[in-house]
């Protein structure tokens, strides 16, 4: 809320959330005040959304709409998958997780048919409000290239709308002075059915029947303790109760140690648009075994250090891991990325200026 001399207000309900939690209070809360108040010398031009969310989308199209601003927004992941191979794997995933995290088979239908209804529900809106929008960037290439052909005019790419901060860079050479071996392997990420955690478990196990058992996984994030509890158990399933260590939260400075030790990062993720984590990892010379998805294919797909295989190919996954690991003498591309986030900052500014003053 901006507060100044003159106002104008209006009552929204916000859309559906995907969190069952978020939609239960959205659905128990009436509607939401906005209001836009400005000085007498002083004229808004856009709105913008910084995410691409139903809530954040769809609130940022009511207040362009009420208020007459041109509509514009940042789109950090695809909001949808035009290809349906690559909509099928994501769907196996999630049903992979919901199987381990969700051992009731009645609660996982549950939870599943209400999901996928409220994604569907939530995907159908965010196309017909984007095809509103007045102004729509992407953090990079891969995002209208998963949301179909129909998208690729009417998104404008940063390519990348990301970059290695001056403090990392600074940060990844002390850590990189300071460190003598590679004696772990790490998967990093947020614990979630998109991001391929269960199919990294499970590459694991058939990892460890072929290299030097003294190695560990270790896996880093936030992980909610219930759920928490579902993947120790599953890792005990798999045999793996002394091999797998979650971190939980590290530091960031902890975080890039675990990577410049990892002798691997493995990078199951079945959704990105520029993997921040690949780019570390890449700093700190340690080699990458990902799925072959366009956020990878685009931007690191080239390199030395990055293996990358059919999406969803667990044994492919373990296969080129274990080859990456028993290889002593793996070469480790740096990517050569000439944009900084000053100039990524004036690229998008120089879009949105140009935009509102034409």
């Amino acid at each position: 809320m901006w507060k100044c001399s003159t106002s104008k207000n209006f009552l929204y309900r916000l859309p559906l959330r995907k969190s069952i939690a978020q939609m239960l209070a959205t659905l128990n809360l009436l509607k939401t005040k906005i209001a836009i108040e400005s000085e007498r010398n002083f004229k808004f031009h856009c709105v913008m959304s910084m995410h691409e969310s139903l809530d954040s989308i769809a609130t940022a199209f009511k207040i362009g709409e009420t208020f007459s601003l041109k509509r514009i927004v940042l789109l950090q992941l695809p909001p949808f998958y035009k290809n349906e191979e690559r909509r099928k794997r994501i769907e196996e995933a999630e049903n992979l997780w919901f199987k381990i995290v969700y051992p009731d088979p009645l609660l996982r239908e549950a939870w599943k048919f209400l999901l996928e209804k409220i994604e569907r529900s939530c995907q159908k809106t965010i196309k017909k409000l984007l095809n509103r929008f007045d102004l729509i960037i992407a953090v990079s290439r891969a995002i209208p290239s998963e949301m179909g052909e129909e998208w690729f005019n009417k998104v404008i790419s940063l390519d990348p709308g990301v970059a290695l901060s001056n403090e990392d860079a600074r940060l990844i050479n002390r850590i990189l002075r300071r460190t003598k071996g590679k004696d772990r392997i790490v998967i990093l990420g947020t614990a979630g059915p998109k991001k391929g955690l269960i199919e990294g478990l499970i590459a694991w196990r058939y990892i460890l029947k072929s290299i030097n058992q003294d190695y560990k996984l270790q896996v880093t994030g936030n992980i909610q303790p219930n759920i928490l509890n579902r993947l120790n158990v599953f890792c005990q399933k798999l045999g793996l109760e002394d091999k797998v260590l979650f971190t939980g939260f590290v530091s960031r400075e902890k975080r890039l140690s675990l990577i410049a030790k990892s002798k691997l990062m493995i990078y199951p993720s079945h959704v990105d648009a520029f993997p921040y984590t690949v780019l570390e990892a890449l700093n700190l010379k340690t080699p990458v075994v990902a799925y072959d998805i366009p956020a990878l294919r685009i931007y690191y797909n080239n390199l030395d250090g990055v293996t990358l295989v059919k999406e969803s190919d667990i044994e492919a996954l373990a296969q080129k891991s274990v080859e990456t690991i028993e290889n002593r003498h793996v070469n480790v591309e740096t990517p050569k990325i000439v944009k900084t986030w000053d100039d990524i900052m004036d690229e998008e500014t120089s879009l949105i200026k140009k935009f509102v003053t034409r």
